[in-house]
């Protein structure tokens, strides 16, 4: 066997006398390229998407994002007025709880404070009366078990 250099531009010799083995029969078949692929695998789809311009397609596209941004943003929007609403409802009961508190602390304060405030708490709430006052006990107008007392004072 002769021993050719291989630098020679043109020389085909080592292509066409070599021996063909499976890994080299895999290389030398023809390069598919993706269309074909793809018309291979899905040729209805493939059929009728090329009938379909680019510029359609990408308007599809398009449309489709624009109509999901819109729906979040319309989404949010609504979220976003419905927390509003809430707050302002929150805020309004704060402010109702604040005004009880204070109207609380200062009957608390005039009732620690306050002689005449003390003796109608006692005698409201508690029942109680002064050593000279005259009790005379009453039915409840409802009808109730319980008896209320009415006191004079000499």
């Amino acid at each position: 066997m002769e021993v050719t250099p291989l630098n020679r531009v043109g020389h085909t010799y080592w292509l066409s006398n070599r021996q063909i083995t499976p890994q080299s029969s895999a290389a030398a078949l023809p390069a598919l390229s993706a269309r074909d692929i793809s018309r291979e695998i899905f040729p209805a789809t493939v059929g009728w998407l090329g009938l379909i311009p680019s510029w359609i397609i990408l308007g599809m596209i398009l449309l489709a994002t624009l109509a999901i941004c819109s729906t979040v943003i319309m989404r949010t929007r609504a979220e976003a007025q419905a927390s509003a609403i809430e707050l302002q409802r929150m805020r309004a009961e704060v402010e109702t709880s604040r005004q009880a508190n204070e109207a609380l602390q200062i009957e608390i304060r005039r009732m620690t404070s306050d002689p005449n405030m003390i003796e109608n708490a006692a005698r409201a709430r508690l029942g109680m009366v002064r050593p000279n006052d005259v009790v005379v006990p009453v039915e409840s107008i409802q009808h109730s078990s319980s008896l209320g007392t009415l006191s004079f004072v000499r």
